[in-house]
């Protein structure tokens, strides 16, 4: 699976094999919705976030299996949201993943529309892990809260919007962009599996501190490998180029490694509690910090 480490590639197989399964039926008059949905979900991708969310499942005493909806409603936000970056309106993307991004294959209007039935799928597979682990009333409404406030202008929605519309070339406008929208599904997919795992708000809360630097310093990897590849070996294209804010640009390709550096780091101090528990979560972070791709 691209590189990652076994145990998360096994973890991101397991994933691979229900996507299908989770999508929705194929509705006559709608056909063509689902197979948009599943041109973007089954293309790939390291399912870094679902894995996220089976290993905090895991850390939390739980089995990976036990969280599979979840992870599979991780990924389904993640790809709605990656259809609605790559529109000519928003980043003006044409790959995703090496090949054509769903506006450019079955144009824009269906990608829109399969992007907001992936996300209401999600929100469907959540609520049915509600109920699989009959969550108390508070329990449930933190997850439905979470995954919520992850999608709107508070998370995802906030920080694309920022990044269409940069005050101005500075670490702190990056910071917040990139802590809305890539830190924020990354602090969903790190404290779900332990929310639905019936974890105790301080586990929670560690993960969740986790999972914050550990997006963010994602992030800036992903501009460093932006800057120094070849869009087609990284599998996408976009607004890149020489007018886009980005950690590079604005602090260079040295003090972005070293940024990304500290974040990993800091996030690993987060699960110091959990001592050896937390082991394969800190490799993750390791695996982040050093990817090639």
């Amino acid at each position: 699976m691209n590189g990652l480490p076994e145990k998360f590639a096994e973890l991101a197989e397991k994933v691979e094999g229900v996507l299908e399964d989770f999508l929705p039926a194929r509705e006559a008059m709608a056909a063509e919705v689902v197979e948009a949905m599943r041109y973007s979900l089954t293309g790939g991708g390291k399912r870094i976030r679902p894995v996220l969310t089976m290993l905090s499942a895991e850390l939390a005493g739980r089995s990976a299996a036990d969280v599979l909806k979840a992870a599979a409603a991780i990924e389904m936000i993640h790809t709605c949201s990656l259809i609605l970056d790559d529109l000519p309106c928003m980043d003006n993307a044409t790959v995703r993943r090496g090949k054509p991004a769903l506006h450019i294959h079955v144009g824009e209007a269906t990608a829109v529309l399969a992007a907001y039935a992936l996300l209401a799928r999600a929100f469907e597979l959540l609520a049915g892990e509600i109920a699989d682990h009959e969550l108390s009333p508070v329990a449930a409404s933190a997850v439905v809260r979470d995954a919520a406030c992850c999608v709107g202008v508070s998370g995802m929605t906030g920080g694309q919007w920022r990044d269409l519309n940069p005050i101005e070339k500075k670490f702190e406008t990056l910071e917040y962009i990139h802590s809305h929208k890539t830190g924020s599904l990354f602090i969903l997919s790190s404290t779900l599996g332990a929310r639905l795992a019936g974890a105790e708000s301080s586990i929670v809360d560690c993960l969740a501190s986790f999972a914050k630097n550990l997006g963010l310093a994602f992030q800036i990897v992903d501009d460093v490998l932006g800057s120094e590849m070849p869009a087609r070996q990284l599998g996408k294209d976009g607004a890149d180029g020489p007018g886009k804010v980005t950690f590079v640009s604005t602090i260079g390709v040295e003090s972005s490694r070293a940024v990304a550096g500290d974040l990993v780091r800091t996030a690993k101090l987060s699960l110091k509690p959990f001592g050896a528990r937390a082991a394969e979560l800190c490799s993750l972070a390791d695996y982040v910090i050093n990817r090639s791709r």
